[in-house]
């Protein structure tokens, strides 16, 4: 990703957001969204149909089920009909087993996102029904998502009250209320005392990073030793910027972003992640990202992605998020570590570890590093 510096648009966000549709979407005579059922892929959706002008709009859904058994196609279902869309946009459900694909491979890398095969599945899909582009929410977390220790600028923003609220809302997770209380502190501590102890409060498993065992010797050595002069190199870089806790971990979200390829032959994009709509979105105050008046706290912290939809729509809004650690961990355990692994011939991981891992995020990373070797060899590349 270019360089780039944050720059209001004149317009605003939603303008901003506007114009990013608009400019991924100009040469797609057909237009796919990858649609969740959540905020920042519906925002998408009302923007491609918005600027469409009377070309075909598909949303493209995967049949997964959250934490709590639901499947999301009948929720966007009662979605699309909410909005009235049904006659607008045409729905695509994606069966996680019959639509499985194998992505396509690229010398960037693996890929890295959480079902490649579920991916590439909706892609090849995409490409027979003629879809130009496929737009997705990719980002917006990161991007828009209200940060961790940011008290003091919403009480300056919004008052006392308002800064109470943001702390229930975020004190249920990582260091919770002590990690704001610590953050205030740190305020009057010099900036190379504060950057050391915000990493230590947000990232204590990063503070002295170790490779997983399942990574075999040397490379075990070889990551740990790279993982401990990124984590330096990052806390200097906060200290040297001068970096509140809130600017920090506002950054910590974003950056490094990882950027992923197309799943198959059409064109993957995200609104999002434009330069256009970054300069804008990175030039907002991060205290204006919450908005203590909303009635739900996934809706008072993710304000900036409801601002971007007209106000008529939120009666039919989600008012909570949903969550899918049940199925990526079914698509973790597809990893078969007891089967021939190149990742293994290659003495890059140890399988007997392997064997005993059950982090899902890990095995994810292990599948995806083996399709990419799968692919490599495929292609004549000599692994050793």
């Amino acid at each position: 990703m270019r360089p780039f510096a944050p720059a209001a648009h004149p317009g605003g966000l939603r303008a901003a957001f506007a114009d990013s549709v608009r400019a991924l979407t100009a040469d797609a005579e057909v237009i796919g969204v990858a649609l969740s059922g959540g905020l920042d892929s519906l925002a998408v959706l009302l923007h491609v149909c918005e600027t469409a002008g009377g070309r075909p709009v598909i949303a493209f859904t995967g049949d997964h089920r959250d934490d709590k058994g639901q499947s999301c196609v009948p929720m966007v279902r009662k979605l699309l009909a909410d909005l009235r869309l049904t006659e607008r946009v045409r729905f695509i459900a994606v069966d996680p087993e019959r639509h499985r694909a194998e992505p396509q491979w690229s010398p960037t890398g693996p890929r890295l996102d959480a079902a490649p095969e579920i991916n590439a599945g909706l892609a090849a899909l995409a490409a027979d029904l003629g879809v130009g582009v496929l737009l997705s929410g990719v980002g917006s977390d990161e991007l828009l998502a209200v940060p961790r220790y940011a008290t003091a600028e919403i009480a300056r923003r919004y008052g006392m009250r308002a800064a109470l609220r943001y702390l229930r809302d975020v004190g249920h997770a990582g260091p919770g209320a002590a990690g704001e209380a610590a953050a205030l502190l740190a305020r009057v501590a010099p900036a190379s005392i504060s950057g050391r102890a915000y990493w230590a409060t947000n990232w204590p498993e990063w503070t002295n990073p170790t490779a997983s065992d399942v990574l075999a010797a040397p490379y075990r050595q070889y990551a740990s030793d790279w993982g401990r002069a990124w984590v330096e190199g990052r806390i200097r870089d906060h200290a040297r910027r001068e970096h509140s806790w809130a600017q920090a971990d506002a950054f910590d979200a974003f950056w490094p972003h990882e950027v992923i390829g197309s799943a198959g032959q059409v064109r993957e994009a995200s609104p999002f992640l434009t330069e256009e709509f970054l300069t804008a979105a990175f030039a907002i105050p991060l205290a204006a990202r919450y908005r203590p008046d909303l009635p739900t706290a996934y809706w008072r912290c993710k304000s900036l992605v409801l601002s971007l939809m007209p106000a008529h729509v939120q009666p039919a809004l989600p008012r909570q998020k949903s969550y899918f650690t049940a199925a990526l961990a079914g698509e973790a355990a597809q990893l078969d570590a007891g089967a021939p692994l190149l990742a293994a011939e290659c003495g890059l991981i140890d399988r007997a570890r392997l064997a005993q891992e059950t982090d899902t995020a890990l095995l994810l990373a292990v599948s995806a590093v083996e399709q990419w070797l799968i692919g490599a060899e495929r292609i004549g590349a000599q692994l050793s």
